[in-house]
């Protein structure tokens, strides 16, 4: 981190438009967004291993933070216009916070996250709500985990702090920057990135003096060292004996639920949505519960191609669509892929989950055909010449 250091490059496969940056010192991973890849990722120092931890429903993913004491991850997404978190691998992904159309002062184009775990406070830059009056164009956040202090650029050309964490007093750090975009704190120095010059620069973080150039093009910055990450809370130890997410809070750890899934009276198990609808667009296949405050969520399916038709089948939790070569396709809602069925010019489709039934129209023959849902085929329903059958719906209650 001196002056005179050399960079070296990590070798990381696959990364289009990288801009969050953040890093889990405990398995030495260093996790991305990448914006034109509409991905989050993460990879082993050294560059192997790279995987995606999130890669549906994302649109334009600026600001991330790991949570090294809850194991989980949070990010800011300033297309969807939500704040989401999941395990670290991506499972039982919520919304947390989202924009609401009817009040004017929810959230509106998050970008920066900074997590305080040790307290249960997480904090986030946007266009409207703030922290404090006049903090002016906030952007880049970080936390001085030692000193209790939060630092943050101002687009408007300078760096500004927040002593104590809890307090309203604010200062000028670092003024006259033309671009100031990322943010992160080391030992007695606060370094940041600029959009404009695209260099790293450093400076003491307390009084802003001995500036420094470190490294020039860069753009996110990061320090990598366990004096960022060091402590446990009650979500350290077995997940806080929650089944999906614990999450930290200023009153103690919280079991919290993937979206749409509830929790039960135990306070720690979650239990599947029993009511909701599914609806398909060109290349996704979404969820949403009807009455419930938590948006539609874009279920992680891979490989669709222009989805027509979509069914359910509630007691093995599996999703059934038409995609544009005419194949019948089966996945479980969590992406798990089972099954491929392939016909000649299939139109709609439709189950009998208590039969165990699959039903769909088909227009280069002009039949109703059925087979069982074990892939078994059973025959043709309805075939007549006069007859042209396309979409079709089974009322199963009534046989």
């Amino acid at each position: 981190l001196g002056t005179n250091s050399n960079d070296v490059a990590i070798p990381l496969s696959g990364v289009k438009e990288a801009s969050a940056l953040d890093f889990d010192v405990s398995e030495r991973r260093i996790y991305w967004t990448d914006i034109q890849a509409k991905t989050i990722s993460r990879a082993y120092m050294n560059g192997s291993s790279v995987e995606h931890v999130i890669e549906f429903g994302l649109d334009y993913p600026e600001g991330m933070a790991v949570d090294w004491m809850g194991r989980n991850i949070y990010w800011a997404d300033t297309g969807t216009n939500r704040i989401e978190v999941a395990r670290l691998d991506g499972q039982h992904r919520q919304v947390l916070v989202c924009k609401d159309l009817d009040n004017p002062r929810s959230l509106d184009n998050p970008r920066s996250l900074a997590l305080d775990p040790a307290n249960g406070f997480m904090y986030w830059t946007d266009t409207t709500n703030t922290l404090v009056d006049k903090v002016g164009r906030a952007n880049g956040l970080t936390i001085d985990y030692v000193d209790h202090r939060l630092y943050w650029t101002d687009l408007d050309t300078s760096i500004r702090q927040h002593h104590p964490l809890e307090s309203l007093q604010r200062e000028i750090i670092v003024d006259d920057l033309p671009h100031p975009f990322g943010l992160t704190q080391y030992r007695d120095f606060i370094y940041w990135t600029d959009f404009n010059l695209r260099s790293i620069e450093r400076a003491d973080k307390r009084s802003g003096l001995n500036r420094t150039v470190v490294l020039q093009l860069m753009l996110d910055i990061l320090v990598f060292h366990s004096s960022r990450q060091e402590g446990t809370n009650e979500c350290s130890h077995s997940n806080g004996n929650c089944a999906h997410l614990c999450l930290a809070t200023p009153a103690g750890a919280q079991c919290r639920c993937a979206s749409h899934y509830t929790l039960n009276s135990d306070g720690r198990n979650c239990s599947s949505p029993s009511s909701f609808l599914l609806f398909s667009q060109k290349a996704s296949i979404s969820r949403m519960v009807l009455g419930e405050q938590s948006p539609d969520i874009i279920l992680p399916i891979h490989v669709l191609r222009n989805v027509r038709a979509v069914n359910y089948d509630p007691l093995d939790r599996l999703v059934y669509w038409l995609d544009g070569r005419q194949n019948i396709r089966r996945a479980r809602d969590d992406g798990a892929m089972v099954t491929t069925h392939t016909d000649n010019q299939l139109h709609d489709l439709s189950l009998d989950p208590y039969s165990r039934h699959l039903y769909w129209t088909c227009e280069t023959t002009n039949t109703i055909n059925v087979q069982r849902m074990d892939g078994h085929t059973v025959g043709v329903v309805l075939k007549d010449d006069t007859d042209k059958p396309r979409a079709i719906v089974v009322n199963a209650e009534k046989g």
